[in-house]
């Protein structure tokens, strides 16, 4: 074990130009909820080399508001930050902080330093040039994905030291958190961030700690990039995987993702606290809110693959379950409030997941959509032959009318039953209150003819 060395964390001069913002994350307002956002530059050493990159923070302008809780995010190789763009309206609600870190050689070049040349000159990596990286690959090509996989280990060697370092000084005096306390950070992820986050735990978490021999990070949120199980990990690890993400068995687009190898028993003991929430139904992307549920926002991104989108994209409350799976990771690290524990989504005999009579699966963390259904909730787009694209989006297939009328005696009998349902996991722990009105206002909308 060695002692992170902290690195030093500047705040951005005003040169008078706008800071790099993950694309897709201009919303929620932050004034909305009293928020300020403030760019840093982190400086520091990796393995003898200079970097230099940005972190970006995100909190309660009333310091008085301030829960504690750093969220802290890697900056997504596209660019993007899925679990504020899922998650911010809950981050902010709650008064937690949240910090985009730009700890990839590939982020920083090709998003940071391309939206401001000028301002970004002078930040850097060690690494290969990042120019001639094709960000475009076809990643249900097994062997163009395993290439694609490997140059991002390649190119983005330091990760993980800088996630290290940086996370060392969010604690540190003098920093963006200079003046309150920093009670707990917690590292989330989702999809290729995913990946990092759990390349994070994996190669770093027990090797670089604080001077005291404490964690970096107090807790993790791994998502949407299923590899090997987690054992032994000595804080808290909420680990979140969409239907979308492993419904088909045998996909698998970088070694070490298909077999469902990540799947393993609960734990509540002190050296192995582990939650899985495998979300039924749910797409490994979120289609539910725009602009996301446009079809031809979809059809125009994938425009060569010959897959069926189905009428209208996935409605099933994503955003919402990723909320919940965050806020228990929060809880648990926070003030110990052990999580609930879910059952795993059922697997058929063709190794498939199991289907209702309704064509929606079956086990898993529920929502009220599934249980009182009015679509069929595809988690992928359809291939020709019928069975499940590699696509990271889903649909929703309407019920007919005469379908809608045996299930239901009419429409205050479908609200009724819609309500007692959404009560019944928000009681058990698988909604945050606070995300039920726009499903409950939705559900009133629904009109049995």
């Amino acid at each position: 074990m060695e002692t992170v060395a902290p690195a030093v964390l500047h705040r951005s001069p005003d040169n008078g130009s706008a800071a790099f913002a993950p694309y897709g994350t201009h919303v929620p307002s932050l004034d909305t909820y009293d928020y300020v956002e403030e760019e840093w530059i982190a400086t520091g050493e990796e393995d003898g080399h200079p970097y230099a990159t940005t972190v970006l923070v995100r909190r309660p302008r009333d310091w008085a508001r301030f829960s504690g809780t750093v969220i802290a995010e890697p900056l997504h190789v596209h660019g993007i930050a899925p679990i504020w763009i899922y998650s911010g309206p809950y981050i902010l609600r709650s008064g937690h902080a949240w910090v985009e870190i730009t700890a990839q050689k590939t982020t920083l070049d090709l998003h940071v330093k391309a939206s401001n040349p000028q301002r970004y000159e002078s930040l850097h990596m060690e690494g290969p040039d990042s120019a001639d990286f094709d960000l475009n690959v076809n990643l249900g090509d097994r062997e163009l994905s395993k290439v694609f996989f490997a140059e991002l280990v390649r190119r983005n060697r330091a990760t993980s030291t800088i996630l290290a370092q940086v996370g060392a000084a969010l604690r540190a005096p003098g920093g963006p958190f200079a003046g309150t306390e920093v009670a707990q950070v917690v590292l989330v992820g989702h999809s290729q961030t995913g990946w990092v986050t759990t390349a994070y735990i994996g190669d770093t978490h027990d090797v670089r700690r604080l001077a005291d021999g404490s964690p970096v990070y107090d807790g993790f949120f791994p998502s949407g990039f299923p590899l090997d199980p987690f054992h032994d990990v000595d804080v808290p690890v909420v680990q979140v995987m969409s239907d979308g993400d492993v419904s088909v068995p045998h996909y698998s687009f970088v070694p070490g993702y298909e077999g469902r190898q990540y799947r393993r028993d609960d734990s509540d003991k002190p050296g192995d606290r582990y939650r899985l929430y495998e979300l039924a139904g749910i797409p490994h992307m979120g289609t539910r809110q725009a602009p996301y549920d446009d079809v031809s926002l979809w059809k125009a991104n994938f425009p060569n693959d010959d897959v069926s989108f189905g009428p209208k994209m996935n409605s099933l409350p994503h955003f919402e379950l990723f909320n919940m799976g965050l806020h228990h990771l929060v809880e648990w690290v926070a003030n110990g409030t052990v999580p609930p524990r879910a059952d795993r989504i059922e697997v058929g005999p063709d190794g498939y997941f199991a289907r209702d009579e309704h064509g929606n699966t079956k086990g898993g963390v529920r929502s009220a959509q599934l249980d009182v259904p009015h679509s069929t909730y595809r988690p992928n787009p359809t291939n020709p032959d019928g069975t499940s694209s590699h696509l990271t989006i889903g649909s929703d297939e309407p019920f007919e009318a005469a379908k809608l009328r045996e299930l239901y005696r009419d429409s205050a009998d479908y609200h009724r039953r819609f309500e007692s349902r959404l009560d019944e996991l928000i009681a058990e722990g698988w909604l945050l209150a606070e995300d039920a009105d726009d499903l409950r206002r939705e559900a009133r909308e629904l009109e049995i003819p």
